[in-house]
């Protein structure tokens, strides 16, 4: 798929990247062992294609909620990892009498 000039390449790439899309393609899959999309009926969606302006600030925004996600994300992580340590601290405090 090439984006024609009133197109952004980002903004197809996160329409094409949406739940939705992305069930719409699944549904055209044919094929068992090696499932593939029907490029005939996936070329043939209809793109919501707002003005370029327009398509750039929702390019923006989607750019923003990624970068907070994954900045909630290694946030998270890192919670997680010190939670861990912590309870494996507690267990050898527990189990060496230190509790």
């Amino acid at each position: 798929m090439k984006p024609c000039p009133e197109l952004s390449r980002e903004y197809l790439l996160f329409w094409l990247l949406a739940d939705e899309t992305c069930g719409r393609i699944n549904a055209t899959c044919t094929g068992a062992r090696m499932p593939r999309a029907q490029m005939n009926d996936v070329l043939g969606f209809d793109i919501p294609v707002p003005p370029l302006a327009e398509q750039q600030r929702i390019v923006a925004k989607l750019d923003a909620f990624s970068s907070e996600t994954q900045r909630l994300a290694r946030i998270y992580e890192r919670k997680l990892a010190a939670l861990e340590a912590l309870k494996k601290s507690l267990l050898h405090r527990a189990f060496s009498g230190e509790l």
